[in-house]
């Protein structure tokens, strides 16, 4: 018989985990929901084990993020519009260009029609819809209001998506760089030094260190360049392995924030999806509890996570939320100062939104500083790579003119 790994909240509003034997997984929901727990999601363990040849672990969807925008704010348009929800689930799936997303959405209207809500439809795909979206539609639908929550949810999503892109703009040109270096170095590796080297080798004459060196390099790469190619492909494929292992991620979030020259712009960006997640779900009437516990299992950074369920349970104890973001150095002061003003005003959202603001600022502010730092260090760098190139083989063409005076 086959198991369900499920996930509830029990009355009190504490998640519950467990595994359970059944021949269907509706069997699963309805001996759930008699033990009157509000469900989050139900999944068949087997489906955890399939695995794809190409990805070398769970199939994903693939989808892009601009697809959940789409849905989101549409849904929220069709249902303001008066439009039944399956029915507007069926109509995005026919308007959605991305068929990925199409064949969701229509996966969503069918278990719906068996009697799921929304947003447990959507628990069932955690490789699509992050914890965020489950726990404002569950709020949208537990308040009676899903379009504002949605709407919310939307203007969070076309944020983050304008954001990213302004990112990955600054990144364009190093980027540019960083290929033409590569490309230039193969061909004078790959073409133009060892026809050098076959002419000096004609002369007999003693090459210099440097010129030496260069020609070591360039047969080490030509004997080798295959394996290096393999290494480098072996290098990816164990890299799309192991991103979703937790031993690899915990290792790389370690690392990742205290990298000597990106470790400011990684905190800034971890802080403000902190600030700008805490405000969309605060200011979607999403309790402060379950907001700190969506955060945590949303912020993308074990660290990160780890510090914000210790806030979490000491603010289910009846701590303030300043006072124990003030515990934990990854939260600068400027943070706990804010929220404690926000927590006396009554307007914590809003003191969320200001701190978010302020670090989208100053993220993309020193994302422009890095770039104007790399663009001429890394112009530096090629001319110093193709400098010494040509410096090494102008060295014994010097030798070879002083032989024939």
């Amino acid at each position: 018989m086959p198991q369900f790994y499920y996930i509830v909240k029990n009355k009190e509003g504490k998640t519950i985990k467990g595994v359970e034997e059944a021949a269907s997984r509706m069997e699963v929901i309805q001996r759930l929901k008699a033990k009157d727990f509000f469900i989050i999601s139900v999944k068949e363990l087997a489906a955890k084990k399939r695995k794809t040849f190409l990805f070398l672990g769970k199939k994903r969807w693939g989808l892009k993020y601009v697809d959940l925008v789409f849905f989101a704010r549409n849904l929220s348009i069709a249902l303001s519009a008066g439009l039944p929800l399956v029915r507007s689930l069926e109509v995005l799936a026919h308007q959605a260009e991305s068929a990925k997303l199409s064949g969701i959405l229509e996966k969503l209207a069918g278990r719906i029609k068996r009697g799921l809500s929304l947003h447990e439809a959507i628990a069932e795909f955690p490789q699509v819809f992050s914890p965020l979206w489950c726990g404002m539609v569950e709020t949208g639908e537990t308040s009676g209001n899903l379009i504002f929550a949605l709407e919310k949810l939307a203007d969070y999503l076309e944020l983050r998506l304008d954001f990213e892109r302004k990112i990955k703009s600054f990144l364009i040109y190093p980027t540019i760089l960083l290929i033409v270096a590569f490309v230039v170095v193969t061909v004078f590796f790959k073409m133009i030094l060892p026809r050098f080297a076959s002419l000096f080798e004609q002369f007999g004459i003693t090459l210099p260190l440097p010129t030496r060196i260069l020609f070591g390099m360039s047969n080490f790469f030509n004997r080798y360049f295959g394996i290096v190619i393999l290494a480098l492909l072996g290098m990816g494929v164990f890299l799309m392995w192991g991103r979703k292992k937790r031993w690899m991620k915990v290792f790389w979030d370690r690392i990742s924030i205290n990298l000597p020259l990106f470790k400011k712009i990684i905190h800034l960006l971890y802080l403000e999806r902190f600030t700008s997640l805490m405000h969309i779900l605060l200011e979607s009437g999403v309790p402060i509890v379950y907001t700190l516990e969506i955060v945590s299992r949303s912020i993308g950074n074990v660290i990160f996570q780890n510090d914000i369920s210790s806030v979490k349970e000491e603010v289910k104890r009846g701590k303030t939320l300043s006072s124990e973001l003030a515990r934990f150095s990854v939260f600068p002061i400027l943070v706990s100062e804010i929220i404690h003003i926000g927590e006396e005003a009554g307007n914590l959202h809003q003191m969320f939104e200001q701190l978010s603001q302020h670090y989208r600022k100053e993220l993309s502010t020193q994302i422009e500083r890095l770039v104007y730092i790399l663009e001429p260090l890394m112009i530096v760098v090629m001319a110093a790579i193709v400098g010494g190139i040509v410096i090494s083989l102008f060295l014994p063409l010097f030798k070879l003119s002083t032989l024939g005076t």
